[in-house]
């Protein structure tokens, strides 16, 4: 993990020990008591920009910045969330930050565009350990902070079981696949692009079914995405980030470069993926 990354990460654990809880949180869940809840949720966030964003003012998005994500979860271990920018912002933002401010590392990820517009329309799966805010935040290229938020009904994301054999996924650990639901890009056409590295990406919250030890946290930590052989996108993440990640992006320009994906994790081991992207028709 990159080093700015973990440092920030370890400096996000001490707000949530730190912050009073205004009742108890299994029942605050259970009641759906937000009302109450505001204030906390409200200060958590403070303390959260603080750690990530420093004393940097944010502004409210508006319709400049869209996180979208379900009301109630139906699995908290794999939730999917999209976040798109208007045609207007998408030019100027050099980075996304996505926070689950509940989660035991909140700052999911950091999406920074290689070229203009790289950010336009992301997607991601992610963890959800208790009812939360989501916030993501975009950083423009003059210095302005676009904040929006999504409230999502879910528990137990962090510590949910892998969905298959441990062992299994250890032995796929690396394998790419690249998806184009729209076919190949042109210039001028932004196609979606979905990208999914196999990888059991555990928290190191989860036990183990058979031995009921703690499984260590092995995640991908970095993404780097490069189409004809100029950046793309790079995405640091956390294990907030679900099993098998799998990110969305919109990509245009002349169809027949190589798109290559390279993913590190957080024992250092490299995964390469590269897909060579035709002409349509």
């Amino acid at each position: 993990m990159p080093l700015a990354l973990r440092r920030r990460s370890a400096l996000l654990i001490a707000p949530l020990l730190a912050t009073p809880l205004l009742a108890p949180p299994g029942l605050a869940r259970a009641q759906g008591i937000e009302p109450a809840e505001a204030p906390r949720r409200a200060e958590r966030w403070r303390d959260l920009k603080q750690a990530i964003l420093g004393n940097r003012p944010t502004l409210p998005a508006g319709a400049a910045l869209e996180l979208t994500a379900p009301a109630r979860a139906q699995d908290a271990a794999l939730v999917p969330i999209a976040i798109a920018l208007s045609a207007e912002a998408a030019p100027a933002v050099r980075a996304i930050y996505l926070t689950v401010d509940e989660n035991p590392l909140p700052l999911a990820a950091v999406f920074r565009a290689g070229r203009p517009g790289a950010l336009r329309a992301l997607t991601a799966r992610i963890r959800v350990d208790a009812y939360t805010n989501l916030h993501a935040v975009a950083e423009t290229s003059d210095g302005r902070l676009l904040e929006t938020t999504r409230f999502v009904k879910a528990a137990g994301g962090c510590s949910a079981p892998i969905a298959g054999d441990l062992e299994a996924a250890r032995q796929r650990m690396g394998r790419m696949r690249m998806t184009l639901p729209e076919g190949p890009p042109a210039p001028g056409r932004a196609v979606p692009v979905q990208v999914a590295v196999s990888h059991p990406n555990t928290s190191g919250l989860q036990i183990d079914q058979l031995t009921r030890l703690s499984i260590p946290a092995e995640y991908v930590r970095a993404l780097r995405i490069t189409y004809a052989g100029a950046e793309l996108l790079r995405i640091e993440s956390e294990i907030s980030i679900a099993e098998n990640p799998t990110f969305g992006f919109t990509l245009d320009g002349e169809p027949g470069g190589e798109l290559r994906v390279v993913a590190l994790d957080n024992r250092d081991r490299r995964f390469e993926g590269h897909w060579t992207l035709g002409a349509a028709g």
